[in-house]
């Protein structure tokens, strides 16, 4: 069966006989996937947003373009809600509606096929090695069988009937269960894209500077634009472009910055050890960024790259906390399960609300490095930092102009980053916590019990804070957070007593047996560990 196609007046406004007006990016996509439509280069073709930047660019629009184009209906979520009795209906229903396009026309058009038949199953999550093909999500071991059982019968079905299906997903995990589709992939956005956008919402409302915009905030996607150009109109009746401006750094800043309600309070000097990395961070980073005019008197640029390295527990999760207290707002978080798109969102944010800080705890997990097990090309997100904080870094005339953004990395063993993320330029500064010295456990413990009125109570005698030294002795190599631990079961055992009428005994007895507790637990984890990988 021949596919036949109607003329397609891109230029058109995008309110005129329904037809949807796209940027040139979509629009090079969409001559692509019309091209592979006519000629039946594949019996699946797959339309995708650009690599690792997420939703927002514009696939349902091509979609719904396409589907115009050849007369077909167009698929999706609203098919399978037209049968809401659970996923194994929605997937009959969008299966009956694809072949009966396909028998008609010899086309169907699907859009978010997985959201449409397994709604339940779609998670946000990104695999841990990039992007082997079979790879699957490492992250997510339940794969719901809807999408791909329904991806390979409609792609038998196109191949017999010598048609086409044309779908997009928003997870790729069918992907390790079906041979790979003709895949059609939108770029980024460009400077032009911006404009064709602006224009077709503002029409009459306003004049903006595309190339002002997209010289600041080039990671937008056009459902970002004209939400921000959306969020303007709602208050005043045209746009500038420092209006637009305003409304995407209010925007970026308002969703990604750590707010300091949401952070347990700190104060380093109160943390026997720290206080050589808070006067470090206080002369390098803060002083720089929180004095501009000094700043930019005697050409002062703050550290642009630090690493903060040392065991586990010793304080460069609570130097994390710190700066969020202290840089009110301008402090954004890097967690370990983020996307690679919400990791660039997060960059874009800290840039808008420069000054700034980026904290990604535990960096040797989160951007791992090169590795063999992708061929040494690393991750996207490894690569995506590296490319970033050469920007950071660069000090040229953009960053003069937006303002610094500092990035602090926490790692245990610098062994696991590469080298090309650890050499001079890109990381200026390094801090290394340590395990506390016997006089520092001292004043930790008794920090933590000062800090605990649960332990005031049931630790300590007229409020005077008992002994600590033999709890102190039997912690040998322990970290911040094993005290802390201390201090915990020390409560737990004298709650115990009290609740169940045994003997009362000292707080620090309780302290020193709970210390001894931690102890052994250690030992037993470090003799498992030791048999099991010799």
């Amino acid at each position: 069966m021949e596919i036949q196609s109607r003329p397609y007046p891109a230029s058109q406004p995008s309110s005129m006989n329904g037809i949807i007006q796209l940027s040139p990016t979509q629009q090079k996509a969409f001559d692509l996937l019309v091209g592979a439509i006519k000629t039946k280069a594949a019996p699946l073709v797959e339309l995708r947003s650009p690599p690792a930047l997420g939703r927002g660019y514009g696939v349902t629009s091509i979609l719904r373009s396409a589907a115009t184009q050849f007369g077909v209906p167009s698929l999706g979520v609203s098919t399978a809600l037209a049968h809401d009795a659970g996923e194994g209906q929605a997937l009959k229903a969008l299966y009956a509606a694809a072949i009966a396009s396909l028998e008609k026309h010899g086309l169907a058009v699907i859009d978010d096929l997985d959201l449409a038949v397994a709604p339940r199953s779609v998670r946000r999550s990104r695999t841990l090695i990039g992007d082997i093909k079979g790879a699957g999500d490492l992250y997510n071991w339940e794969v719901a069988p809807s999408p791909a059982m329904l991806i390979k019968s409609l792609s038998d079905a196109a191949a017999s009937a010598h048609g086409v299906i044309v779908f997009s997903s928003v997870e790729d995990a069918h992907l390790a269960f079906i041979n790979t589709p003709l895949v059609v992939t939108l770029g980024e956005s460009t400077v032009e894209d911006y404009g064709a956008i602006l224009k077709s919402v503002l029409r009459e409302q306003g004049s903006v500077d595309e190339e002002a915009i997209y010289s600041l905030h080039s990671q937008l996607s056009p459902a970002d634009l004209k939400a921000a150009t959306a969020r303007v109109l709602a208050k005043q009746s045209s746009v500038s472009t420092e209006a637009l401006v305003s409304s995407i750094r209010d925007e970026l800043v308002s969703v990604s910055a750590v707010a300091p309600e949401e952070v347990e309070p700190v104060d380093l000097a109160e943390y026997p050890g720290l206080e050589g990395i808070k006067e470090e961070l206080e002369r390098n980073v803060l002083f720089p960024l929180e004095n501009p005019e000094q700043a930019k008197k005697f050409g002062l640029t703050p550290k642009r790259g630090v690493l903060l390295h040392g065991q586990p527990g010793t304080g460069k999760t609570t130097v994390g906390r710190w700066l969020a207290n202290r840089l009110k707002g301008k402090f954004f978080l890097v967690r370990e399960m983020m996307l690679h798109a919400d990791i660039i969102k997060v960059f874009a944010a800290a840039q808008a609300a420069a000054p700034s800080v980026v904290f990604i705890d535990d960096a040797d997990i989160v951007i791992g490095g090169w590795r063999p097990l992708d061929g040494h090309r690393g991750s996207d997100i490894f690569r995506f930092l590296l490319g970033r904080m050469d920007g950071l870094t660069s000090r040229g005339k953009r960053q003069r102009e937006t303002g610094d953004v500092v990035v602090v990395l926490t790692g245990q063993n610098v062994h696991w980053m590469a080298e090309m993320l650890l050499r001079s330029g890109r990381i200026e500064l390094w801090l290394k916590t340590k395990l506390p010295e016997p006089r520092q456990k001292h004043a930790i413990l008794r920090k933590y019990i000062k800090d605990d009125p649960g332990a005031m109570e049931l630790l300590c005698k007229n409020g005077e804070v008992p002994d600590v030294k033999a709890a102190a002795q039997a912690s040998d190599h322990f970290c911040c957070a094993d005290l802390r631990r201390v201090v915990s079961d020390a409560k737990m055992l004298a709650a115990w007593d009290r609740s169940s009428d045994a003997k009362i005994l000292e707080g620090s007895t309780y302290l020193e047996k709970a210390a001894e507790g931690v102890r052994r637990m250690q030992d037993e984890v470090k003799s498992s560990a030791r048999n099991l990988y010799g």
